[in-house]
């Protein structure tokens, strides 16, 4: 066990000692008596005694020394040091929609986990399991959100920080299929703060997010923007699983995707979707995501989705994170409700990022994507090269957990009063025992 902060451990021993001399100080004046006069006093030997100062209230004594010391350990911050073993993980487990089999994942994760070691399952964002990591594992579920790799990295960067006293190198691995859009540019500057090299895992991929659905049913004028966008995606078919109704959708198209495995698409031109309000004020936004395909042109946000209306996932998102379409299940089908309002001036309609946002918007719920394989390039740097991470070359953690500290202040509270009780019953510091010469109480026996 060593302290974070030994300087108050310090000051609390030399409280107690200070305490300890006290105690052994006498500062009480020995009693005294009104003398008789002179006359009365009868003619005896003089007697000479000694006075030898006993010390009394140990236990109080005791009880004070603890809770100082009790008090002063608290503040110190103890923390336990466990015994140090060759080699620590980090494994960050892939489980967007990006992968293939989720049991690939569970299998590679649990082959490398070990006892005290981290698993951090991501997918846009990540979560940190550190107790019964193994176990975890082995009940991971595949996300229908996309894979981002930078936040799993600073979420294993901190997760190595907390067990970098437990093991003399640590290592970082990375089980995911790789695809390119899970690789941003933040990635590199943060893997450059790892101190190793990095396992890579590969695993079987979903399907590739370019390859075209079986095709989309669109509802709408032949000079809409959205079915001019599905005719240049080559998606616009008469009898589809999917189906893009522009304007006010019927009961019967509600039906049309609870009866099956289909997907309706309620884009309204202007009116709002379901479950949308009006925002106040109007504002513009610069870029709207859905999965994989970002669409960057001024856009105008006039609804925003009422907070009582309860949602399967969010499909897609404004730049600043709020919701832009989303998507409720419906039997065995799913209604996928889209606030973007699309001017049919410009040629916003004709660009092919328009028309791979489109492509998002209007995939089947059942298919996920995955997108194409990051190159060799990304990869390589990624993983890196050298020896493992020593643990003195990782960063140490921004706070330390102490689960003594709340144990100690409360035998410490517990002892301040008991010495409270122990106090009222005790006796004075010294008692004076007299002790008379030997040659005195010989002549006073004689």
């Amino acid at each position: 066990m060593s302290f974070l902060a030994p300087i108050f451990f310090y000051a609390a021993l030399g409280v107690a000692a200070g305490a300890i001399a006290l105690h052994f100080i006498v500062t009480r004046q020995p009693t005294s008596s009104p003398l008789p006069t002179v006359r009365f006093v009868p003619t005896s030997a003089v007697r000479v005694t000694t006075v030898a100062p006993v010390p009394e209230d140990l236990l109080l004594l005791l009880v004070r020394v603890l809770a100082v010391l009790l008090i002063g350990a608290a503040l110190a911050r103890p923390v336990l040091v466990p015994h140090r073993r060759p080699l620590a993980r980090v494994v960050l487990a892939d489980v967007s929609r990006a992968v293939g089999p989720i049991e690939m994942v569970r299998d590679s994760a649990r082959a490398l986990l070990g006892a005290g070691d981290v698993l951090v399952a991501f997918d846009s964002s990540a979560r940190v399991i550190r107790s019964g990591s193994a176990d975890s594992a082995s009940k991971l579920a595949r996300s229908s959100r996309a894979g981002r790799l930078s936040p799993a990295l600073i979420a294993g960067l901190r997760a190595a920080s907390t067990i970098r006293d437990e093991a003399d190198s640590i290592e970082l691995a990375i089980v995911s299929p790789m695809r390119a859009g899970e690789i941003d540019g933040a990635t590199q500057a943060i893997r450059s703060l790892w101190p190793g090299r990095i396992r890579v895992v590969h695993v079987a991929g979903a399907a590739d997010s370019l390859a075209p659905p079986a095709g989309v049913q669109v509802r709408a004028d032949a000079d809409d923007p959205i079915a001019l966008a599905t005719s240049v995606a080559g998606l616009a078919v008469s009898d589809s699983v999917v189906r893009v109704v522009r304007g006010a959708a019927s009961s019967a198209d509600s039906v049309w995707a609870s009866g099956g495995r289909r997907t309706l698409v309620r884009w309204p031109i202007s009116g709002a979707p379901a479950g949308w309000v009006a925002r106040t004020p109007v504002d513009t936004a610069g870029a709207v995501i859905a999965g994989e395909a970002a669409l960057v042109t001024p856009l105008e946000r006039r609804w925003r989705l009422d907070s009582a209306i309860a949602v399967t996932r969010v499909a897609a998102r404004w730049v600043d994170g709020a919701p832009a379409a989303v998507e409720r299940t419906v039997g065995q089908g799913c209604i996928r409700d889209v606030a973007i309002t699309v001017s049919s001036r410009g040629d916003l309609a004709l660009r092919a990022s328009f028309a791979r946002f489109v492509r998002e918007l209007a995939a089947p719920c059942e298919v996920v994507s995955g997108g194409p394989a990051a190159d060799s390039a990304s990869l390589a740097t990624l993983a890196g090269s050298g020896p493992l991470a020593a643990h003195d070359a990782v960063r140490p953690p921004e706070s330390v957990s102490t689960p003594l500290v709340p144990w100690l202040l409360a035998a410490a509270i517990l002892l301040v009063l008991l010495e409270l009780l122990v106090r009222r019953g005790s006796a004075p510091m010294w008692s004076d025992i007299a002790e008379e010469p030997d040659a005195e109480r010989r002549s006073g026996a004689a």
